[in-house]
């Protein structure tokens, strides 16, 4: 299976987890690219979907002696048949077949008019030196890093001190008063993915193709998670304002 890294991490938590890919960026491009790639190392049924809905088979599917075949592009009809056919084989309503699903819950929100050279520079700002290095994991007092495809990496003295600068930084804007936990993991996938003690999740990355800057929340409730986009885009000094204030301190600019 393939996702991106904007995708909801209850597949992360549930029994799928031991068939999913390193996470992509966002984007199908991303997705069908990464399908391919698991389809040239020898995977025999692969699949993938985005958060914003539709569903992607990079390989043929069998069943019931009948054959589906590829369809590497968004298909929003597959998911509703597969959920359907799932529920009656089981012989319960979709409440109950949602229900069985780890509790994650998502939200997504944005500042529009938002200019892009600004939302690259606060990704900059809070990204490693060297664009091999994944996600760092922050484990008492080591720092753990990964490249784009899981492997570990060896932390020098000066990356290691940058990253533990990094998040200290990020735990200004993401505080305990907002109801933030310890920051455990950064990934830069595609953008600044927070991950908290508390299971939060926070991301923030611009838009691909307009001028906006994005927030991306998961949480343990819907509640929390809205909370987590709201506390993103509130104006006029939500995390966003208040990074874009960050980033803009010494720096000229006609924007």
């Amino acid at each position: 299976m393939v996702v991106p890294i904007s995708c909801n991490d209850a597949v992360e938590l549930g029994p799928l987890k031991e068939l999913l890919e390193p996470k992509t960026r966002i984007g199908s491009p991303f997705v069908i690219a990464a399908m391919r790639d698991a389809r040239a190392r020898g995977k025999k049924r692969v699949c993938g979907w985005e958060a914003n809905g539709g569903f992607l088979t990079g390989s043929d599917f069998e069943r019931t002696g009948k054959t589906l075949k590829a369809l590497p592009t968004r298909d929003a009809i597959l998911p509703i048949l597969a959920v359907l056919f799932s529920a009656r084989e089981k012989k319960v309503g979709l409440t109950r077949l949602f229900s069985r699903l780890p509790a994650r819950y998502s939200k997504a929100a944005l500042l529009r008019k938002f200019p892009r050279q600004v939302s690259l520079r606060i990704v900059e700002r809070f990204s490693p030196p060297y664009g091999i290095i994944k996600a760092a994991t922050f484990d008492s007092d080591q720092v753990r890093l990964t490249d784009r495809s899981g492997v570990p990496l060896e932390a020098g003295d000066e990356t290691t001190e940058r990253l533990r600068s990094t998040r200290s930084e990020l735990a200004r804007f993401f505080t305990p008063a907002l109801g933030f936990g310890e920051i455990v993991k950064i990934d830069y996938t595609d953008g600044v993915r927070v991950y908290f003690s508390n299971r939060d999740i926070a991301h923030v990355r611009p838009s691909g193709n307009a001028d906006e800057l994005r927030i991306y929340a998961v949480a343990d409730s819907q509640e929390r998670a809205d909370q987590i986009a709201r506390y993103g885009v509130d104006e006029p000094a939500g995390i966003l304002r208040r990074m874009e204030a960050e980033v803009g301190k010494n720096w000229t600019t006609d924007y």
